[in-house]
């Protein structure tokens, strides 16, 4: 058996040995924590709400006869505006939300104590990930969807069919998650804040333009899982599984380079 150098040993001493996922539990729990121990466990799914029901109480009850005259009528509008408004106002709020998630601890130098530890970089993003995205799924899903569906059920006069109502949340919800990635990969390479914020804003909001200039590249990424959205949620059949692929593609492909970008780099 060779005999172990003094360099090794050192080695050994000064930078303990972790594995992908060491340290996650913990670092999870911290994250979620900035949710359900401050105000924010009840703070965010209001403001939600207000945002993404808000709207819909406007062709059902405050201007009903004016989007009673549309030829949409006043149903389909109300279902439209949640849904349509519902997967970008979701995506910015991701943006929002995450964009400040790893550049503010690089700055601060927390995460540079907090990788000091015996935890691992990967976990780290992983646990930011997880946490929010867990987090703004309920805040931003579970109690408006459940009220929207009960007004849509209610101006129907019959319950709203289910299955096209949750393909439709399930659509926003990979779009979402596709931005809360996005914003982290960034966050994990790029030390300007900044740019962390305005470059998936930027993709976000043109996305009509990219899809037009795209043409039929715009199914190979997730630019089109806003338009399917709307169209899904009235019962239409997903015109392609293109955009689904390829957005679950790309999320695995920026966590990964970012987790490789971020392990290499000098905290």
């Amino acid at each position: 058996m060779p005999a172990m150098r003094t360099g090794d040993v050192a080695t050994m001493t000064t930078r303990p040995r972790t594995g992908w996922w060491s340290g996650f539990t913990n670092l999870f729990r911290k994250e979620l924590a900035a949710w359900t121990r401050t105000r924010s466990w009840w703070v965010q799914p209001l403001v939600w709400l207000m945002v993404l029901v808000g709207p819909m109480t406007l062709p059902l009850y405050l201007m009903r006869d004016l989007f009673a005259s549309e030829t949409t009528g006043v149903f389909e509008m109300a279902r439209e505006m949640f849904f349509s408004f519902g997967a970008l106002a979701t995506s910015i709020g991701a943006v929002l939300i995450m964009h400040g998630s790893v550049v503010t601890e690089r700055q601060s130098g927390t995460a540079a104590w907090v990788l000091s530890k015996p935890v691992a970089r990967s976990a780290m993003l992983a646990a930011k990930l997880v946490a929010n995205a867990l987090a703004l799924l309920v805040a931003a899903f579970v109690l408006p969807s459940v009220v929207a569906y009960a007004l849509l059920s209610l101006e129907r006069g019959a319950a709203l069919p289910l299955a096209p109502f949750v393909a439709a949340l399930g659509l926003s919800a990979l779009n979402l998650l596709f931005y809360l990635v996005l914003t982290l990969a960034f966050g994990a390479v790029v030390r300007i804040r900044g740019v962390v914020l305005s470059v998936p804003l930027a993709l976000l909001l043109a996305g009509d333009l990219l899809v037009s200039l795209l043409a039929r590249g715009a199914e190979f990424s997730p630019l089109l899982l806003p338009r399917f959205v709307p169209f899904v949620a009235a019962g239409g059949a997903l015109p392609t599984a293109l955009p689904v692929v390829a957005t679950v593609a790309w999320c695995v492909a920026l966590m990964a380079a970012a987790t490789i970008v971020f392990g290499r780099e000098d905290l």
